[in-house]
């Protein structure tokens, strides 16, 4: 399909290349940015680049908006595209976000961390809704060329599922960035913590998360989390996430 990708961030250098990779044309690259606009036109060899949305190509199959949540409800007043297919990538906005620009909307989630300039993509569920039947028929191909796994979800379950994401991804990194920082703070050698930070994650692959769960909390030994937060009387924000996460532990698997 001849498609228009809208934005120039993360995801959209990640869907414009798997969507070249899979055979689609990608005819125009649309950024408020002229330079990041010209660079992923480069990277997906597009047929042209701009930042002016009164320059878009009004004839190309599927509108795809890939920009920062904040940026969407702007795109909304400014863009009208008709009964042209236009979908947006967000996990956190309602499909209804979009609903000024075209009569036919949909959302194309994709249910990873994704960051340009990657060598290989890692699997890539893709979270599919439309506003109606003609819609879905043309987004679905679409979504099965990029994806092995792709969900028709509606936009209340896809929140809660970017939720889930965020709590599983961005709040476990950056526990391991405090870890890190904790350690470098007092001259310790993070490099020891890699071992137990991958056999974290590779043991999911055989066990559901809270039959392995370990450490202190689990135990309720008070001892140890008494000394641990002993550690901690500087670092409040640590201090708190230990507190709180290990009532969470406690709780959980009473």
């Amino acid at each position: 399909m001849d498609i228009v990708i809208i934005g120039a961030g993360n995801v959209a250098h990640c869907f414009g290349q798997l969507l070249k990779i899979n055979g689609h044309q990608i005819s125009q690259v649309i950024s408020r940015t002229k330079e990041h606009a010209d660079e992923l036109k480069e990277v997906i060899h597009a047929g042209a680049a701009t930042d002016d949305l009164r320059d878009i190509n009004m004839e190309a199959d599927v509108y795809l908006i890939a920009v920062s949540d904040g940026a969407i409800p702007l795109l909304n007043d400014q863009l009208r595209l008709g009964k042209r297919i236009v979908a947006h990538t967000a996990g956190a906005v309602p499909l209804d976000a979009i609903s000024k620009i075209s009569s036919n909307t949909g959302v194309l989630y994709p249910l990873q961390s994704l960051r340009k300039g990657v060598k290989s993509f890692p699997p890539i569920p893709l979270l599919l809704e439309a506003a109606n039947d003609e819609t879905m028929r043309r987004l679905q191909p679409i979504a099965q060329s990029v994806s092995s796994r792709v969900e028709v979800m509606n936009s209340e379950q896809r929140l809660q599922l970017n939720l889930a994401a965020v709590l599983c991804n961005n709040f476990t990194n950056h526990l391991i960035t405090r870890a890190k920082n904790y350690c470098e703070k007092d001259g310790l050698d993070f490099s020891l913590l890699e071992p137990i930070i991958k056999e974290t994650f590779e043991r999911l692959d055989k066990f559901p998360p809270e039959s392995v769960q370990t450490g202190p909390a689990l135990r309720n030994d008070q001892a140890t989390m008494a000394k641990h937060l002993g550690l901690l009387q500087d670092q409040k924000y640590l201090q708190l996430i230990y507190r709180v996460m290990s009532d969470s532990i406690n709780d959980f698997h009473k």
